[in-house]
């Protein structure tokens, strides 16, 4: 495969979410990545990195939610915020007009309710945050972030 503008894209980002220590993967299980729309008439994704199993649920989660680029990134912020929280809670409040859904599986992001602009998988210890959220400017948690196509 040749070096495009999608890889380009895509190498950015990941550097960009991955910059600081606080969030980079563990060498064992690189289970951060990148999910970038290549084709929207088809839907394709690109994954970065590339050939990674580990992101297998993630790919297909976001083929299923559709944003225009997606980042997983995991950390220890987003395993303390889950830990104070109760099973049976739906969301965190971040402010009267922001909240962190919690979502108990990958398999739910499909389904999130974009509106909250963003979601903590549980299962994941991820995060899950949508262009034009409140939370961008404020991710020392792991995202994944998407557009409405």
């Amino acid at each position: 495969m040749d070096y495009d503008r999608n890889d380009a894209l895509l190498h950015w980002i990941f550097r960009q979410t991955q910059g600081d220590a606080w969030f980079r993967p563990n060498e064992e299980a690189i289970s951060s990545g990148v999910a970038l729309r290549v084709n929207d008439i088809t839907q394709e994704f690109r994954i970065f990195p590339y050939e990674t199993p580990s992101l297998e649920p993630f790919e297909a989660a976001v083929s299923a939610l559709n944003p225009l680029v997606a980042v997983k990134v995991r950390s220890a912020a987003v395993h303390a915020a889950l830990a104070e929280v109760s099973p049976e809670d739906s969301a965190i409040n971040v402010d009267p007009q922001t909240q962190i859904q919690i979502l108990d599986s990958i398999l739910l992001l499909p389904h999130a309710d974009r509106e909250q602009s963003a979601a903590f998988i549980a299962s994941l210890s991820s995060i899950t945050l949508y262009p034009h959220s409140p939370l961008l400017s404020a991710t020392n948690a792991p995202s994944s972030f998407g557009q409405n196509p």
